[in-house]
């Protein structure tokens, strides 16, 4: 495992790399996959005339691409976005509170995503921006969640990172609990439907346009974590040391509860409640890279979006012809996972290497 460590360590731009390229094949490779098995070649022939007009696909029959096209393509690559954004979630949660049990959940952040969303759903509430408005719901509760925290957990010598967990749980539960009473008061049934689907975490049934709020913020929010690798190194070795370096920590925080909300209040807006993604990843990039994030920050977006594709894979086919949410599954996954990592001690944390 040393060894190993060493060597992406010393080559993390071929390991970045080999992602994008695993990245990319696993996207053509999930499509086909389902219920209905489309082969490879005609994934890629539809995929290449409905981007680019290069292929042609007289050969495949209408179904299928209607398959490809409006069913499958949508919801792989919003796993892969939403992978993504929730892995970076974590990273800046992780950096934030100096804590490695921090993430989008532990933190409240989600719990408060989702009240947005479903009191959106369910009354009707920022109906006026119409397609958006259970994105803006979402991120609404996000950012109120996570200010709340921030605001409850500043003590007289600043928020340390266990009393910043402790309120995240706490008000984690009360934004769940909020939550279950917007559900309890739905106006009709339907509703109820939507909003417990929704709570378990999906990427079925999709929409090309639902992808806009993912696409437009996950590539700034990563470029600009990425910019922000030196000053979240610094942090990493305390405060004052970062002061003494010259980063601003409570601009720096600032800037990680906006990213933050932002990727996490999209993600959740589309994807509903996905667990552990934003918890596990960033510990199994730092458990081999260390904790610089100029290698975590772009190999734990990488590595979410290839596991939640594949973990949707497993969604669609272990109860065919139903499909299990995929929140219950990356949650199967992801708790036996970080308890293992704990237990057998395979996280670094403030390592920097």
């Amino acid at each position: 495992m040393n060894r190993f460590a060493s060597a992406v360590r010393k080559h993390t731009a071929f390991v970045f790399l080999l992602l994008c390229a695993l990245l990319f094949i696993s996207v053509i490779l999930c499509v086909g996959i389902g219920p209905v098995s489309i082969g490879f070649r005609d994934v890629w022939r539809v995929m290449l005339h409905r981007l680019f007009g290069l292929a042609d696909i007289g050969a495949v029959p209408e179904n299928t691409r209607s398959i490809v096209w409006y069913l499958r393509a949508p919801r792989v690559l919003l796993g892969v976005m939403a992978g993504a954004a929730l892995s970076l979630s974590g990273v800046a949660m992780q950096a934030f509170t100096k804590n490695p049990l921090a993430d989008p959940y532990v933190l409240g952040i989600s719990s408060g995503a989702s009240f947005g969303a479903v009191l959106t759903m369910s009354t009707g509430v920022f109906a006026a921006m119409g397609p958006c408005r259970v994105q803006l719901g979402a991120f609404a509760g996000a950012l109120a969640a996570i200010t709340l925290v921030c605001v409850l957990s500043a003590g007289g010598g600043g928020s340390s990172p266990v009393r910043l967990v402790l309120v995240g749980v706490a008000v984690s539960a009360m934004f769940s609990a909020f939550t279950s009473y917007a559900v309890y008061r739905a106006p009709d049934d339907s509703k109820v439907r939507e909003a417990t689907f929704w709570m378990l975490g999906g990427v079925a049934g999709v929409k090309w346009e639902e992808l806009l709020p993912l696409a437009v913020f996950l590539p700034p929010a990563a470029v600009i974590l990425f910019c922000l690798a030196d000053p979240l190194n610094a942090m990493m070795m305390g405060d004052s040391t970062a002061v003494t370096l010259g980063v601003s920590v409570g601009a720096l925080r600032r800037v990680l509860i906006v990213l933050t909300a932002l990727l996490t209040g999209a993600a959740v807006s589309v994807a509903g409640c996905i667990g552990f993604v934003g918890l596990v990843i960033p510990h199994i990039v730092r458990s081999v890279t260390g904790a610089d994030h100029r290698r975590v920050v772009p190999l734990s977006m990488l590595l979410g979006g290839i596991f939640l594709v594949w973990v949707d894979v497993a969604a669609r086919m272990l109860d065919v012809p139903k499909e299990i949410p995929v929140g219950i599954l990356t949650s199967m996954l992801g708790a036996p996972f970080f308890l293992w990592m704990i237990r057998a001690g395979k996280y670094a944390f403030r390592e920097k290497s």
